[in-house]
């Protein structure tokens, strides 16, 4: 056990320095993508959505306490891992989905994503894992917080095109975002940034979680 302490603690330790040179990245391409996503181009969010983003921002309290950023910044590691852990089950739970959901601490090429062919979706919370002092550390908790919501509402949209009426999402949203995500109609961000961001499913991914993460900031 103690060896395996060990060994967690080194692969962290790596782990750590490959992220800090990645957040300057990271922060540029979060800029250029919300540059990509004008305020005039959000997607509309219904009365479902609307309760749902505030069941969401409760539960960040219930979770986090008032104050998610300090509560990160004050936590271990291991103490930042188990928050994430149970605010990804837990947010799974409140929006009604019969998923896989595991939270993982790797490298920095990937962040968190949604496979519908697994019904499963992975967290990896690298970014946690610097010094709660970094300059950075602010951006990096809730950039990690809205990675888990943005997933979990793709998972939601993956149901909705299965499972007609959940979330009382309309026919016709349900046909775009059926539409998107066929094969050979999803654009990678690889690709083309704007079209990316501009795709119905990450316009109102981008735009549930970003309405979640902006009213936790203003209570």
């Amino acid at each position: 056990m103690i060896i395996e302490s060990i060994l967690a603690d080194l692969a962290i330790t790596a782990i750590i320095s490959l992220v800090i040179g990645a957040i300057g990245k990271l922060i540029n391409l979060w800029r250029y993508r919300s540059r990509t996503m004008p305020e005039n181009d959000k997607a509309e969010m219904s009365d479902t959505d609307k309760e749902k983003i505030q069941q969401t921002q409760a539960l960040i309290h219930e979770v986090f306490g008032p104050d998610p950023v300090e509560r990160l910044r004050s936590s271990s590691n291991k103490e930042r891992i188990d928050l994430m852990d149970n605010f990804a089950n837990r947010l799974s739970e409140l929006y009604g989905l019969d998923i896989q959901v595991d939270v993982t601490v790797d490298q920095v090429d990937h962040w968190g994503g949604y496979n519908w062919s697994d019904n499963k979706a992975v967290f990896n919370i690298a970014l946690l894992m610097v010094d709660g002092q970094n300059e950075h550390f602010d951006y990096c908790a809730w950039e990690t917080i809205d990675t888990v919501v943005h997933e979990l509402r793709h998972a939601v949209q993956y149901r909705t095109i299965t499972e007609p009426g959940f979330w009382n999402v309309s026919e016709e949203r349900r046909t775009a975002w059926a539409n998107n995500m066929r094969q050979g109609g999803y654009i990678s961000s690889a690709t083309d940034m704007r079209a990316y961001a501009s795709q119905p499913v990450e316009r109102d991914a981008f735009t549930f979680a970003a309405e979640v993460i902006e009213g936790v900031k203003k209570q």
